[in-house]
């Protein structure tokens, strides 16, 4: 008969030795300790190992000459040799190593051990007949005398009677001792449904699979849309969600404008032009006279009019040189008025340096007069257009948080797309209005902040399809990813997408329960150790005696523990 020869690792414990019983395809097994093996110090342990061995109809012979070891196995009746060609022997307490363990060079060591266990089970039947030979006996003596003479005769007589009429000594006894029966099946089932409970219910391991990840970097151009329907993950198009902020803000300005608000001059010009036939000359009013800077305008409708044929109300009427050459000059005043305030606007007359619109030509013969001085400090509309860009800019900050903060954590904020527009802008005083002393100028408008954001969880699972993997890989994380020159061009938004995604082995909890359900914790424990990027593997039975992993899925709790290295720069 061959046996199996199962050499022990110092780190085996004693679930681990007996799954390799359990899973040993032979009916005789050979262990053989190494020299510090503290688990076959242990009496629970090899009364654990005898068990396992009994329950899956195996011998199990321990090869050592450890003292220690050898008076345990002496205990539960486990065979030893020194070596693995010298005859198995049961050792008996009392007995010395030496003279126990026999240095007997066999030919079959494998028939010795049949031969050792076969002697060992018939003294065994032996030994357990005599006690309950002995058990019948000390019940015999325990009956009740009842009565002497005749009468313990008559009871005696009946007793004999009914145990032939039974036939069956077992029943008898049973009979005879009802209450140590029923104690005894009580214990039995107990017993039972402890060992149910203990090798079937109970089992359950807890697997720690730690894994590690390797950082990878990932940058790419995408594109962004406002609209909505527009929207294409897969070709990297992704909708832009705009968050608007209005507020009503002030800013107060300074006036620089300043407006003279005296009294404007006033007079008088003259309007000539020659004419060689009939004719007129239209100066309608607000005509615009100007000398040396200064304008003028006309206050009401004037005319230069010639029939062609009176001479007499020529100006030149007496220069008939001059007539003959350029015409009947024909003249009329015209009264005009100063377009500003001030002093400056008195003026002498002049015959020359005069310019109008009109088409005539101009001279003034009398003085303009009545300007006065008196200068006001006004708003400018430069002064308004100053202000609505300190509004802008105004409380951006912190309408800028306040709009981020806003925003769902599950979005990305495009922060570099924020931006803050005025409108209805009002100012008080008003464009060209005086600003009295003690009075500041005040803008007032309302401040609309905006700033653009992208589903974050979108943006992950592009990253995810898109990156490169080899085929045991898969993405554990997509850490952080933003957008990097975000700008607005003819055809819509554009960026480039950048993140740092950390890359593992392609393990899940299901492929994990797959590889292990049903096998020694040894076992599992290689196999999944042996996955490219498990780290560690950590598995912890329920209880002491748990030597393999339940084929039940539910009473396997996996835990994945992901050490993310994406901390550091991606690869």
């Amino acid at each position: 008969m061959n046996k199996d020869v199962i050499y022990i690792e110092p780190e085996d414990d004693i679930t681990d030795i007996i799954t390799k019983i359990e899973n040993s395809k032979e009916k005789i097994i050979a262990l053989v300790p190494p020299k510090k093996a503290g688990v076959f110090r242990s009496a629970v342990n090899i009364k654990l190992m005898s068990k396992a061995s009994k329950a899956a109809e195996k011998t199990v012979v321990l090869v050592t000459v450890d003292p220690s070891i050898v008076k345990l196995a002496a205990a539960v009746r486990i065979p030893v040799t020194k070596n693995l060609q010298t005859a198995p022997v049961i050792p008996t307490v009392d007995t010395e190593i030496e003279e126990t363990m026999q240095e007997e060079i066999i030919d079959d060591p494998d028939e010795a051990i049949e031969e050792e266990i076969k002697k060992t089970t018939e003294a065994d039947e032996h030994k357990k007949s005599d006690d309950e030979r002995q058990d019948k006996e000390e019940d015999d003596d325990d009956l009740p005398v009842k009565a002497k003479g005749k009468k313990e005769k008559k009871s005696n007589k009946g007793a004999t009677d009914a145990a032939d009429k039974s036939g069956n000594p077992v029943i008898n006894w049973i009979k005879a001792h009802k209450k140590t029966t029923i104690f005894g099946c009580i214990g039995v089932i107990a017993l039972t449904v402890a060992l149910v409970w203990a090798f079937t219910i109970a089992p359950a391991v807890d697997i720690a699979v730690g894994i590690s990840t390797e950082p990878n970097n990932f940058a790419e151009m995408i594109t962004f849309t406002t609209n909505m329907a527009e929207e294409n993950v897969g070709e990297g198009k992704f909708f832009l969600e705009e968050k608007k902020l209005e507020s009503v803000a002030e800013v107060n300005f300074e006036a620089t404008g300043q407006k003279n608000n005296g009294e404007k001059a006033t007079g008088e010009v003259i309007v000539y032009s020659f004419f060689k036939k009939e004719g007129t000359i239209a100066i309608n009013a607000g005509s615009t006279f100007t000398i040396n800077g200064l304008s003028y305008t006309s206050n009401k409708d004037a005319a230069l009019t010639w029939n062609g044929e009176d001479f007499k109300n020529c100006d030149n009427k007496n220069n008939a040189t001059q007539i003959t050459n350029s015409g009947c000059q024909v003249s009329t005043s015209v009264t005009v008025t100063a377009t500003s305030a001030g002093t400056k606007y008195n003026i002498a007359p002049s015959n020359s340096g005069w310019s109008t619109t009109a088409n005539v030509s101009v001279y003034s013969d009398k003085s303009m007069s009545g300007g006065t001085d008196d200068i006001i400090k006004v708003v400018e509309q430069a002064d308004i257009e100053k202000a609505k860009n300190e509004l802008k800019s105004a409380n951006g900050d912190e309408n800028k948080a306040k709009l981020i903060s806003s925003i769902d954590g599950e979005a990305l904020v495009l922060e570099n797309s924020f931006d803050q527009e005025t409108s209805a802008a009002v100012a008080t005083p008003a464009a060209g209005e005086e600003v009295k002393d003690g009075v500041t100028p005040t803008l007032k408008a309302t401040t609309t902040a905006v700033v653009y954001a992208v589903d974050k969880s979108k943006l992950q699972e592009y990253i995810t399809e898109k990156a490169k993997l080899e085929d045991d890989q898969k993405v554990y994380e997509v850490k952080d990813p933003y957008i990097e020159n975000f700008v607005k061009g003819d055809t819509g938004y554009a960026g480039k997408l950048k993140a740092v995604y950390a890359v593992g082995p392609k393990v899940t909890d299901n492929d994990v329960l797959e590889m292990v359900k049903g096998k020694g914790i040894g076992d599992a424990r290689h196999d999944l150790s042996s996955i490219n990027g498990v780290t560690s593997v950590t598995i912890t039975p329920s209880y002491p005696w748990v030597s393999a992993i339940p084929s039940d899925t539910n009473k396997i709790t996996i835990k994945m523990e992901v050490k993310n290295n994406s901390d550091k720069e991606g690869k």
